[in-house]
């Protein structure tokens, strides 16, 4: 089975990295400005202009509401965390984090914030938002018997408009016609792919009542789950198939990834 993710809708060099400004800014596309990228570059200009002229009077300086908009902060912040122009070489954290995401996370629609939900033991998401340094903190999840969830403990927002840049969805995924795998995967180096699969299938794999491989049943579009079983096919060079609710992950496939059951 052949992969083909949905490309990038914009595409990017690779020259830029995986994450550049312009992304980033119109994330923020439709809060306070019809195209955020403009008002960043709007803002610089004024900042340019400014130091040049410094005895400029404020009518001069103003920008709209004379504020620094909040794109800008935000790729103050994305920069100070080495997320923009990030690349392969450096996504792993990132790669760790989209792939919790799309198995047992979110990214809230409301305000950006990421969340992901941890089985018992599982510290890989704790101990990547540590190293990160941006640190994490329980969410409280009312109701019995439901597994902790944890999300960042400081610049929640501007990691989850990294990641959406990346193409990791934004919003329940089960409401996303068009939900597909992060466009960066598709010419990903195999060590990216493999840890994006592992992380997936630890979340989501169950074995098979015949304990002849695994299952991961996906209530989304087939298209999807098409995406998932090839993804899953190219790391680990054994049979996946594709059903009407999930993948099938054969027993050879399931002992090349070693996480057989």
């Amino acid at each position: 089975m052949e992969l083909a993710i949905r490309p990038h809708k914009t595409g990017m060099s690779d020259s830029a990295g995986l994450v550049t400004e312009r992304e980033f800014a119109r994330t923020y596309d439709g809060d306070d400005y019809d195209d955020a990228w403009e008002a960043v570059e709007q803002y610089r200009r004024a900042i340019t202009y400014h130091a040049d002229n410094p005895d400029a009077g404020i009518g001069e300086l103003v920008i709209d509401d004379g504020g620094t908009p909040a794109a800008v902060q935000g790729l103050y912040t994305a920069h100070k965390h080495r997320w923009i122009g990030v690349t392969y070489d450096e996504i792993t954290p990132l790669n760790v984090l989209a792939a919790y995401v799309y198995s047992s996370g979110t990214i809230s629609s409301h305000n950006y914030h990421p969340s992901f939900t941890l089985a018992d033991g599982d510290s890989m998401v704790t101990n990547t938002l540590e190293l990160m340094d941006i640190g994490y903190r329980d969410i409280e999840r009312p109701g019995e018997n439901r597994d902790p969830a944890v999300g960042p403990a400081e610049d929640a927002a501007v990691l989850g408009r990294v990641l959406s840049v990346l193409g990791v969805p934004v919003g329940r995924k089960t409401e996303i016609d068009d939900l597909s795998l992060p466009w960066y995967l598709e010419d990903a180096p195999a060590s990216v792919r493999k840890r994006f699969v592992d992380i997936y299938c630890q979340n989501r794999a169950q074995p098979k009542p015949d304990n002849a491989g695994l299952t991961i049943i996906e209530e989304r579009s087939q298209s999807y789950r098409e995406e998932l079983a090839a993804l899953i096919e190219s790391v680990s060079g054994e049979r996946v198939n594709v059903t009407d609710n999930g993948v099938m992950i054969s027993a050879d496939a399931a002992r090349a990834l070693g996480i057989a059951h």
